[in-house]
């Protein structure tokens, strides 16, 4: 559903948020949702200023009952430093707005439930946002960490890993909780939502590679290829997999290595890209051996 625009940014109203505020209703915890709501509302918008601020305004920012999603017109991995500032702007916003309550609280004596419920809810965001996963903040940090090392396509499919195996425990801890009456079933929306999201970004590493790579490959000042890098491989390893070890702004070469741990050929990164713009991802290296 979509909401309205601010300045440059499209505000869009997921489709199933009304079925959810349903559902939250029949629960009995609507008004707790909403006081989420809000708290994820000020999330995303410490995100968006902190974009607009350095100049990489949102496309869009949809919003969800439990979570939202700011998209932006170019992707964020080919510029770590600033996904960094706009990544930690959203945790560091709910600890802030935890804290500007909490101190509002401790003036005031006001001991109203709402209040101690919206103090934690903006911990538990913040510190739910920094675990190491995309799409999650904490996710989008370590893909910086990760991008200066491996790449930004690399350090996408880890990160979309990683926000996989945090859904998968956040599920099965939601399912325990259910079935031992501490909890409701938001823990396991949230996870299907984060996994989903999770394999969404990590779908988008052989694109952020390839971008990257034919950006880096020449020296434009120069004119040279970089320095060569060396890998080792076994002839039966499937090429989508040697790719993901190729690094932009090097030249890598791949040792192919049979059965016994011999070296029986060489294979350059000209080869191999080639058979994966044809498709071959699931073809072994040693079919590429003259």
């Amino acid at each position: 559903m979509w909401l309205g625009r601010i300045a440059k940014t499209e505000i869009i109203l997921n489709d199933y948020f009304l079925l959810l505020l349903g559902v939250y209703f029949l629960l009995g915890v609507l008004p707790q949702a909403l006081v989420l709501f809000i708290c994820v509302v000020w999330h995303e918008l410490c995100h968006a200023l902190v974009a607009y601020r350095i100049g990489l305004p949102p496309k869009s920012l949809e919003l969800f009952p439990l979570g939202g999603v700011a998209r932006f017109s170019v992707p964020l991995a080919f510029y770590p430093l600033k996904e960094a500032r706009i990544a930690l702007a959203g945790p560091l916003g709910s600890f802030g707005l935890a804290l500007l309550a909490f101190i509002c609280k401790r003036l005031t004596g006001i001991e109203e439930d709402w209040l101690s419920f919206f103090i934690q809810a903006n911990l538990v965001l913040g510190c739910f946002n920094l675990l190491p996963g995309l799409p999650l903040d904490g996710g989008r940090l370590y893909r910086t960490w990760r991008a200066f090392r491996v790449g930004a396509g690399q350090a996408t499919w880890e990160g979309g890993l990683l926000g996989q195996f945090w859904a998968v425990i956040l599920g099965l801890a939601g399912f325990a909780g259910f079935f031992w009456g501490i909890m409701d079933l938001q823990s396991v929306i949230l996870a299907l939502f984060l996994f989903n999201l999770a394999s969404t970004e990590k779908e988008a590493w052989p694109y952020l590679f390839w971008r990257q790579f034919w950006r880096t490959r020449y020296d434009r000042e120069k004119g040279i290829l970089e320095e060569a890098r060396w890998l080792v491989a076994s002839a039966e390893q499937p090429l989508g997999r040697i790719v993901r070890r190729f690094r932009p702004g090097r030249y890598n070469l791949v040792a192919v290595l049979d059965g016994q741990g011999k070296i029986c050929g060489f294979v350059g990164e000209r080869e191999i890209l080639h058979a994966l713009l044809e498709g071959r991802w699931a073809e072994p290296l040693k079919k590429l051996l003259r």
